[in-house]
Formats: structure tokens, C-alpha cells, sequence
């Protein structure tokens, strides 16, 4: 592979580390909020029936919502979990989608970091591309190790 193909490689792979360390930090951001509102408040049903993941896998980020539901007496309650669907075009949830779980004290709070989440899941496909974009320009380097990028095609 090319050294400046490699470096931009490299340097897209930066970016995307970057668009992580910001979505981990809203995350954080988020799970705070809850955890001081749920500390305050008292019994199970207080508690939010959302969460919120993300994970870096590769150049991929995982930014999910899963919504929670509990099931049985309350003394053997279980939990099921339904993972939220996002538009796959838009990269996001719509807001309703989040009314069956969120408590009321929160839905505002995850609209909002929704939006933020949002932007970074679209930067973030637009990148994975860029690198899939690269290694194809790569490979035709490869595969026409002779040529000239200046010769006049006939």
C-alpha cells in the first residue's frame, strides 16, 4: 500500500477516534443525569427504562438505545429488552420511539443527547466510506503497478 494512502488511512481513523471519545463523553453525560436522578428517587419504578450504549468495533460505532420492560411479581421481576430501531438513512430514532420507555423526567434529556448522537453517527458512516473509498483507490494501484497517473487515456 502507498505511504500516503496508508497516512490517509491513518488520519480518517483519527477522526473516527475522535467522533468515539465525543460520543462516549455524551454517553457519560447522560448515564450521569439519570444516576443523580434515580439516586434521589425512590423505588424501582422511578428508575429509567432506557439505555444507552456505545462501543467502538473497528472504524464502527455502536450507538444504541434499548428500551426495557419488566415482567412478573415485584418480588421476581424480569426484565426483556427491545433494541430501538434507528431510520437507517437518518442514522437517528424518532423522538416517539422513546416515549414507551423514558420516564417523563427524562424524555427531554434523551431527545437531547439524541440530536448530539445523531451527528456523530452520520460523520462516522460518512468516514467508514472514505476508508472503504481509499482501499478501493488503493487497489487499483495495485492491480496497475505500471501505469502512470499522468499518461492520456485513449
Amino acid at each position: 500500500m502507498n505511504a500516503s494512502i496508508a497516512e490517509a488511512i491513518q488520519a480518517v481513523e483519527r477522526c473516527i477516534e475522535e467522533l468515539y471519545n465525543q460520543a462516549a463523553e455524551i454517553t457519560d453525560d447522560y448515564l450521569s443525569f439519570v444516576d443523580g436522578v434515580e439516586a434521589k428517587s425512590k423505588g424501582w419504578e422511578s428508575r429509567s427504562n432506557l439505555q444507552l450504549s456505545c462501543i467502538k468495533k473497528g472504524n464502527h460505532l455502536d450507538i444504541r438505545w434499548v428500551g426495557i420492560k419488566w415482567y412478573g411479581p415485584k418480588n421476581k421481576r424480569t426484565s426483556l429488552r427491545y433494541s430501538l430501531k434507528k431510520h437507517p438513512e437518518k442514522q437517528s430514532y424518532a423522538s416517539d420511539q422513546f416515549k414507551p420507555y423514558a420516564k417523563e423526567w427524562e424524555l427531554e434529556k434523551v431527545v437531547e443527547t439524541e440530536k448530539s448522537l445523531t451527528l456523530i453517527r452520520r460523520k462516522n458512516k460518512h468516514l467508514v466510506r472514505s476508508i472503504m473509498a481509499i482501499r478501493a483507490a488503493s487497489k487499483i494501484d495495485a492491480a496497475n503497478p505500471t501505469a502512470d497517473a499522468n499518461e492520456d487515456i485513449e
